[in-house]
């Protein structure tokens, strides 16, 4: 099959916005309308799931040389079916994304088979970075544990946008828990857990406030300490 004869752009109005994390992720944006599309996870896969997925395109097609893609996950497929590119994908399916290249690949892991690939109009806007805003909370007695947080998680990420640091509601709790408030960043709030560990995810606790213009809340428990 030879794939580079696609028929279609990957919806002429599609451009690509890099995110997060330094290893980056992606959304996907109508250039007519400018709307987000969530039901790709913007959070690219860790880097050495990115390699495997890589290497495994790379044996089935020629890859682009001289880049790395970004990859992201396909997590909602009900809302991609009107893009041709997406007609034969379902959730858990891979796309890597070649800028430079100009060129999408959709790869199913679970078969090990290349889908589609089409090339990418990203037009002549600029890409716009999206970050998850994030509200560090402490839930200790422990004076200055979110900024100790906040500094070491930037060891690790390099775009992370702590929009606030305050004290929780309460001083006693033993598990730092990750509370997902925009369920657009769901997948990157599990990547947190990688780096927050002993972490759970969680339901806002009672007694807490859901804090505004945030799309992920951490409340830190003695787990940090």
């Amino acid at each position: 099959m030879n794939y580079l004869n696609s028929k279609y752009l990957i919806s002429a109005g599609i451009i690509l916005a890099l995110i997060i994390l330094g290893a980056g992720g992606y959304y996907f944006y109508a250039q007519n309308q400018k709307t987000q599309v969530a039901n790709i996870n913007p959070q690219a896969p860790a880097q050495e799931e990115v390699k495997k997925i890589v290497a495994e395109v790379g044996k089935l097609i020629d890859l682009p040389t001289g880049e790395d893609p970004t990859v992201a996950t396909v997590t909602d497929i009900t809302k991609l079916k009107d893009q041709p590119f997406f007609q034969k994908a379902k959730n858990g399916d891979k796309v890597l994304i070649y800028t430079n290249a100009r060129k999408a690949i959709l790869y199913d892991p679970q078969a090990r088979k290349v889908i589609d690939v089409a090339p990418i109009n990203i037009g002549t806007q600029s890409a716009q970075p999206v970050q998850p805003r994030m509200v560090l909370r402490n839930g200790t007695p422990t004076f200055g544990l979110t900024t100790r947080v906040e500094t070491e998680l930037k060891k690790s990420l390099t775009q992370l946008n702590v929009v606030d640091k305050e004290n929780a509601s309460k001083d006693d709790y033993t598990k730092t828990i990750v509370v997902v408030l925009n369920n657009s960043f769901k997948d990157y709030a599990n990547n947190l857990l990688n780096f927050l560990k002993g972490a759970v995810l969680g339901d806002l606790p009672t007694g807490e406030s859901r804090p505004k213009d945030a799309d992920i809340l951490v409340i830190l428990g003695k787990d940090r300490i």
